[in-house]
């Protein structure tokens, strides 16, 4: 018994540092002689979510909380809801996350474990932004470290998500979050609370157009997840390292790096990480102009994205997709992508993500003057407001915006304005 209890204790210290190989080993060793026990079925169906073995997992930790909640175990119930809900939450399983988490905080409230309930408040947050709900995602993780009695596992989770949540909009509020959790986690050196934040950064550097601040963020990302051969934090480094290296260096470097990172996703076959591969492969055949290759892999990437309610990857893969209209000459579908993710983000995409201009009037299907009337639609002109300010006639504007039509193969003056986004930098 003495022996099975260290196997135990050594799965969970394993766990806990991401080793999953020797968390599994021992604590199957200890399930051999233990039988059913609450706490080590809750560290091996954890590990088994990150393995990649999603149902496996996911059947022993609801066995679980089905056994302890039925015993009256108060802490092992609530552990084994906060290990599945936040695991599902990390691995892109929100559907999963969202049911788990919200059953986990009732219980959690009904039996007065306000620890577990606030540390799965902060992990519902995060699953909030991921899907979109960046507002509601803010407002939780504040609620989360308002409280004071969440441990620091919380306020790390909390801080991702504010980090995050403010990225687009503010970007000293998101440094200053995502260093504090950066350093709180660091402090604790635990992969699953520092890598989050090195992410966060790194899209920050690129929304700064600081592409080797983000590849070094990416670097330290990659050896943290390497080292232990993770995939579950790795994946969103995938493209975002895709992108710094194509605007660093180009896509020799980025092909380099998605070798590497795509290994790690592929020995682990985590469901929700492997659209990362197809994006980042997109990408470097948009930036080599192979542009029917790039459709395909973004295409694919895009559809893997929305399926999982990835919102912040699923925009991107859409602008992408756009881009990659742009240049193969097809601006209505270009128009129509641009549309799509505005509507995904729900409203304008942040600055930093506006395509650049591929261009002057000289390239683009419009004249100057047209070009001057499509900026001033996009803006929400009408046409004798536009005539005002172009010093035409309200019967001329409605000419060129014609013939704007026309060579964009679009009907809506929205469309234009979508298109319009897909070749100049937003305001």
């Amino acid at each position: 018994m003495v022996v099975a209890r260290l196997h135990a204790a050594l799965a969970a210290a394993y766990m806990l540092d991401r080793r999953l190989t020797e968390a599994l080993d021992h604590g199957q060793r200890a399930r051999t002689i233990l039988g059913d026990n609450d706490d080590l079925d809750a560290t091996v169906g954890s590990v088994l979510l990150f393995h990649g073995r999603l149902d496996e997992g996911i059947g022993l930790l609801e066995a679980v909380i089905a056994r302890a909640v039925a015993g009256n175990h108060e802490r092992e119930a609530a552990r084994a809801y906060r290990m599945l809900g936040s695991s599902a939450s990390v691995l892109v399983e929100y559907d999963r996350a969202e049911r788990w988490l919200a059953a986990g905080i009732a219980y959690a409230e009904r039996v007065e474990r306000c620890n577990d309930r606030h540390y799965m408040a902060a992990h519902l947050a995060h699953v909030r932004w991921a899907t979109g709900d960046f507002t509601g995602a803010a407002a939780q993780a504040r609620a989360a470290l308002a409280d004071g009695r969440g441990g620091i596992t919380t306020r790390i989770t909390a801080l991702h998500v504010l980090g995050y949540a403010a990225l687009p909009t503010d970007p000293v509020a998101a440094r200053t979050q995502l260093r504090e959790a950066a350093e709180l986690g660091s402090g604790m050196r635990e992969l699953q609370r520092v890598s989050p934040a090195w992410w966060g950064l790194a899209e920050l550097a690129l929304l700064e157009n600081d592409p080797d601040a983000a590849i070094a963020r990416c670097e330290d990302g990659y050896a943290a997840s390497a080292a232990v051969h993770d995939a579950a934090y790795l994946f969103p480094y995938v493209v975002t390292g895709t992108r710094a290296y194509l605007a660093a260096s180009g896509p020799t470097r980025a092909r380099e790096w998605v070798a590497r990172t795509g290994a790690l996703l592929g020995d682990r076959r985590i469901p929700g990480t492997l659209g990362a591969v197809d994006h980042a492969r997109g990408l470097i055949h948009l930036a080599e102009g192979q542009t029917g290759k790039a459709r395909t892999s973004l295409e694919r990437a895009g559809e893997f994205w929305a399926g999982r309610r990835r919102v912040w990857e699923n925009t991107g893969a859409l602008l992408d997709q756009a881009r990659c209209a742009h240049r193969s000459r097809r601006p209505g579908e270009a128009a129509r992508l641009v549309a799509a993710a505005w509507t995904t983000w729900g409203g304008p995409v942040p600055a930093g993500w506006s395509i650049s201009p591929t261009g002057t009037a000289g390239t683009s299907p419009l004249t100057t003057r047209e070009l001057e009337v499509a900026r001033l639609v996009a803006a929400g002109r009408t046409d004798r407001e536009i005539a005002g300010t172009l010093v035409i006639s309200p019967r001329t504007v409605a000419a060129h915006v014609e013939h704007i039509r026309t060579k964009l193969g679009v009907t809506r003056r929205t469309q234009i304005a979508g298109w319009l986004a897909t070749v100049e930098a937003s305001s």
